[in-house]
């Protein structure tokens, strides 16, 4: 006879951790997992192809059980709506003390489980979108072999201390002036990453991106009176976004924050409509009075799957720029 296999709850563990020895791939997990916040097995699976998908499920959910990993209790709700759905993975207790202790990444102390379960839907849906077009990004550079991702954990190795030593390094202050009103505005980007172009007898070519997805949910602009109001630069707008951006570019602080020679803000959103209409605010009310360069900013459509180097964006003048610049 077959061995028998034991079947787990998805979202409750029972008796008690079992003991697991780490393997390379194990620990890669962690990392990926760690690096994306929450992620979904299917995302997982295609960043090792080499591996069965039904074995790597079955590690996946001893990492569970043994709590290296986590499963984010606000995706319960998508498994009620019916059908079959990945599950999220996130970083339990376990996994971060290990990736600290053993692998020397820069985490600091927190309760990763009580902090996983403070995540609502929204935030987890928004988290997953992001992670997914980044493992779609990497796979993509796999497949192509002259481009590799720069992850954030490699750009901030290269960061100023300050940097290093913050409790949020992807969060930066930007003071802002709009008409009589002036604020500080901390930027945080979905995701910062880098591409590095190595072709045959050329040197390395490396770019930045600070990346934006946008779920459809968030006010572009306000009308114009509230616009010239004081309250304007207190309020979240697309606008607020791209004039912090905008102001941090001009004040060269992505080099102060990073060490990084340039970057582009990348804005993802849920149509070709909503991309044109904050294309036109970027290019109306931002580059063209500030005289910022066209290419600052970059606009295109969220896909739920496809090769991003294959994406149509357009710049803030409508021009259509390829993701490694023209």
């Amino acid at each position: 006879m077959g061995q028998v296999r034991t079947s787990y709850p998805r979202f409750r563990r029972e008796g008690d951790a079992p003991r697991i020895d780490l393997t390379e791939d194990d620990i890669a997990i962690l990392r990926y997992v760690y690096r994306h916040r929450f992620i979904r097995a299917d995302d997982l699976y295609r960043l090792f192809p080499g591996r069965s998908p039904d074995r790597l499920s079955r590690r996946l959910t001893l990492l569970y059980r043994s709590q290296f990993l986590d499963r984010p209790i606000s995706q319960v709700d998508r498994y009620r709506e019916g059908g079959s759905q990945s599950l999220v993975y996130g970083l339990d207790n376990a996994g971060a003390r290990y990736l600290k202790e053993r692998a020397g990444m820069p985490i600091g102390p927190s309760d990763w489980r009580a902090r996983n379960r403070s995540f609502t839907r929204e935030s987890l849906e928004h988290t997953l979108a992001v992670a997914h077009y980044l493992v779609n990004l990497e796979v993509s550079c796999r497949e192509r072999g002259d481009v590799a991702v720069i992850p954030f954990e490699t750009i901030l190795a290269g960061a100023p201390d300050e940097t290093r030593c913050s409790r949020n390094p992807m969060s930066w202050p930007v003071p802002v002036q709009w008409s009589s009103g002036r604020a500080e505005i901390n930027i945080v980007p979905d995701a910062i990453f880098g591409l590095c172009v190595q072709r045959q007898n050329e040197k390395p070519m490396r770019s930045y991106i600070f990346l934006e997805v946008d779920r459809g949910t968030m006010t572009i602009t306000p009308a114009e009176s509230a616009r010239d109001s004081e309250a304007f630069l207190y309020r979240t707008t697309v606008l607020r976004k791209l004039l912090s951006y905008a102001e941090s570019w001009r004040q060269g602080l992505h080099k102060l924050q990073f060490n990084i020679p340039a970057v582009r803000v990348l804005t993802l959103t849920t149509s070709a409509a909503r991309a044109k209409a904050m294309r036109r605010v970027a290019q109306e009310i931002v580059v063209r009075p500030l005289r910022l360069p066209a290419g600052l900013f970059l606009f295109g459509v969220m896909e739920r799957s496809g090769n991003p180097f294959e994406a149509v964006l357009q710049d803030s003048t409508g021009l259509t720029v390829h993701m490694l610049g023209n």
